[in-house]
Parts: structure tokens; C-alpha cells; sequence
């Protein structure tokens, strides 16, 4: 009888560890990490998955088996060890002394069973190998949790209705993305502890960085713009594309403030190898022309939608203020382009 309370112990603080185990760790694990491993094929990752995604449920049923084996510790633990040390203390100490002094050191050495063996070490083991662990206990837990399910469903719903009383909702109705100072804390461990590159890390905070700029902050300036007059010669504007060798060159009449379109370099050649005598007004293309307080995401999209690889900025006045081109919005993320 006392090789099976033994055994029945040792079940016990197994017990234990394995559910303080499993709800560290499906705690611990990210559902993007779990979605990737599911898209990877990982075996157990659906079961994984489907813990992960009732956390409610499967926490709840962790928390039901620690009380379980905690209430199975407290019933047969203390009987078991004091069996063990009477014996041993009867021979040393007298008879008055032997029942207390055994029922104290039984009732300290299953609480440190209990509290070492059973959870903290457990709990640390999970934190620091949430994944190997979610993967080892996933199918366990899912068995536990069907056959325990009439009990989790009474004490879950009983916990849910308790804290609507508080005005409070219950985790799986509570859950919240990541805001974007989290996801620039989470980018920053990622690349401290190397888990991506610098190149990566850097395209990501210019993304975010992205997001908050206006025209004007990446353009090209009115002064820097080197554009076609169309009343100008043929030689002249050709001299011009020939010296800067852009794509793209915005088309004026006599100044910057009144830009009529713009000319494809690549169009102009082809043309002009069949007609040296070359019309450039015929090849004149409208220009998008928006406010330069437009925000660079609202004019990437307006771009994308129209085809333009090139935006007029007007000022406040309705003058030119600047231009932006594609380039100029790509180079806000990835770094200096030369086209």
C-alpha cells in the first residue's frame, strides 16, 4: 500500500508540472509564430493552434488540473511521508514528540515537492522553451479538456458571469493587436538579439517612419528641378536630356509655375531616330499635380491609381513648389537610388 501512494505521488507532482508547463508556455507563444509553423507543416502545430486559439478553454483547464493534483497532494502526500519518517522518528524521539515532528517535516517536504518540482521549475522550463513545450503537451491538453469539458464549461461559464458583474469581458473577448510603439520595442529585441538583419530592420522603421510623411519632406525643390521649355529648340532641350540623362523631364512654358506635362526620354529617342525634325510638343504627357502637404502615402496611392511616375507639388499660392517621383518615394525606405 505504500509503493502505491508513492507511485500515486510521484503521478501527482508530475501532474502538476505538466499543467503549470502547458499554461506557461501556450501563454508564452506568439499566434504569429504558431500560424507559421501551421503554414510550415510542423507536426502538432494544428494542435498547437487550436490551443493556442482557446486560450479561455485550455487555461481554464490547466487551472482545474493544478487544483486537482494540489487537492490529490494534500489528501494522500502528507499520510504517505509521515508513514515513512514514524517509523525512523520512533527510534529516536518519544512517542509525545514523533506525531508532530513527522507531520511538520512531511507537510515541509511535499510543499517543496510541490512548489519546486512541480511548478517553478516547471514554469521556467516553459518560459524559456515555449515552443518545444506547446508542441509536447498540445495533444495531452486537448485530451484533458474534452474529457473534462463538462466541469470547464460550469466553472468558465460561472468565472465569465462573475466578472461581467465588474464590468470586465472575458480573454477570448479581450484580446488586442500590437499598437505601433509595441511593434517598434518587438523590431528592436528582434534585431538586438539577431534575429533579423540591420538591412530589415532599417526598411521596417522606414516604413513606420513612412507613414508620417508629408510631400514636401521628400521632394525635389523647385530650384533643383531640371525641366524642358517647350518654346525652346529641339537642339537645346536635347542638349538638356543628353547632359542630365533622366527618364522623366517636367515640360514648362516660361517658368517653373507653369508646367504644361511632362516627356518619356525613352519615347522622345525612338521618335526622334525616325524624325530628326521631331515635334516635342507632340510627345508631351499630362502631370500629376497635387498639394505638397499631401501625406506620401495618400500621393503613392494616387500615383499607383493614375500610372505617374511623377507629381507636381503646388504651394499654398498654387506656384510650384517641388516634384516627387516614385524614386523619390521608394528611396524613403530602401535608401539612395540612381535611376
Amino acid at each position: 500500500m505504500l509503493t502505491v501512494n508513492l507511485f500515486m505521488l510521484i503521478l501527482l507532482i508530475a501532474a502538476t508540472a505538466f499543467f503549470v508547463a502547458t499554461e506557461f508556455a501556450i501563454i508564452r507563444l506568439r499566434g504569429s509564430r504558431v500560424d507559421q509553423l501551421v503554414m510550415e507543416g510542423r507536426k502538432n502545430a494544428r494542435a498547437v493552434q487550436i490551443v493556442t486559439t482557446n486560450l479561455d478553454g485550455y487555461l481554464s483547464a490547466c487551472q482545474l488540473g493544478i487544483t486537482l493534483t494540489a487537492l490529490g497532494l494534500g489528501w494522500l502526500g502528507e499520510p504517505t511521508v509521515e508513514r515513512l519518517l514514524h517509523p525512523l522518528l520512533h527510534s529516536l524521539l518519544p512517542e509525545p514528540f514523533v506525531t508532530v515532528i513527522s507531520f511538520a517535516i512531511a507537510f515541509a517536504a511535499i510543499t517543496f515537492l510541490h512548489v519546486v518540482v512541480g511548478e517553478l521549475a516547471p514554469k521556467t522550463v516553459a518560459i524559456q522553451k515555449a515552443e518545444a513545450v506547446s508542441f509536447f503537451v498540445a495533444r495531452p491538453i486537448i485530451f484533458f479538456y474534452k474529457i473534462m469539458y463538462p466541469f470547464i464549461w460550469v466553472l468558465n461559464g460561472s468565472a465569465g458571469w462573475l466578472i461581467r458583474l465588474w464590468g470586465l469581458k472575458p480573454a477570448k473577448d479581450s484580446e488586442e493587436a500590437h499598437t505601433e510603439e509595441e511593434l517598434r520595442i518587438i523590431l528592436t529585441e528582434s534585431y538586438e538579439s539577431g534575429k533579423i538583419n540591420q538591412s530589415e530592420y532599417g526598411y521596417v522603421k522606414n516604413i513606420f517612419h513612412f507613414d508620417d510623411l508629408l510631400a514636401r519632406e521628400i521632394m525635389v525643390p523647385r530650384t533643383d528641378m531640371v525641366c524642358l521649355y517647350k518654346e525652346d529648340s529641339l537642339e537645346k532641350n536635347l542638349k538638356v536630356i543628353k547632359e542630365e540623362q533622366y527618364t522623366r523631364f517636367p515640360v514648362v512654358l516660361e517658368n517653373k509655375d507653369q508646367i504644361v506635362g511632362m516627356v518619356n526620354t525613352k519615347e522622345f529617342f525612338l521618335k526622334y531616330s525616325d524624325n530628326p525634325n521631331l515635334d516635342l510638343t507632340q510627345l508631351i504627357r499630362p502631370v500629376l499635380t497635387v498639394s505638397d502637404a499631401i501625406p506620401v502615402k495618400n500621393l503613392l496611392k494616387e500615383m499607383q491609381k493614375r500610372g505617374s511616375q511623377i507629381a507636381i507639388l503646388a504651394d499654398e499660392y498654387g506656384g510650384t513648389s517641388g516634384m516627387v517621383t516614385i524614386e523619390d518615394i521608394l528611396e524613403e525606405i530602401v535608401g539612395e537610388i540612381r535611376d
